[in-house]
């Protein structure tokens, strides 16, 4: 993953659900482009932040043993614009765990729904020396920065 639209994970229940946080800020490249004197974060970053939500739930259901690999999404939403400043509060949970993976993921704005969609994953074994075993430890890496307490990277010298 190059970009990560992940800030913070909230809430985890593998195998059923995840909770997450995403701090849009002004400062994003995109908003340079999209739109001038009125800057709206894009519908495909909302979806890739709700990608990344799942992926995270997927391989942290499977203790790493395996990753998600999009293969569907449908009935995307989306509802009121997201702006600098605005924090996406993005929710997956688990609707089928039948190959593939089903997931309702939304993401809300000071309680206000401003994106939904469902994503389908196919589940890929993540064996040693493979691109999925790469991309579990990446993930994995990413999960545990993620959890941290905003006093526990305070003391780290890291900003939360």
């Amino acid at each position: 993953m190059r970009f990560v639209f992940v800030d913070r994970i909230v809430a985890v229940e593998p195998g059923r659900s995840i909770e997450t946080l995403r701090n849009v800020s002004a400062t994003e490249d995109v908003f340079a482009d999209h739109f001038p004197g009125f800057p709206i974060l894009p519908g495909a970053l909302i979806v890739e932040t709700l990608g990344q939500a799942a992926e995270l739930l997927i391989g942290m259901s499977h203790d790493w043993t395996r990753v998600g690999r999009l293969g569907r999404l449908s009935r995307a939403s989306f509802r009121h614009f997201v702006r600098p400043g605005d924090q996406l509060r993005v929710r997956c949970e688990l609707r089928s765990s039948a190959d593939p993976w089903v997931l309702a993921a939304t993401a809300d704005v000071d309680g206000r729904r401003v994106a939904t969609a469902t994503l389908e994953y196919a589940l890929e074994a993540a064996h040693p020396g493979t691109d999925a075993a790469a991309r579990a430890a990446r993930l994995g890496a990413l999960a545990r920065e993620l959890q941290r307490s905003p006093l526990e990277l305070a003391a780290r010298g890291v900003a939360p």
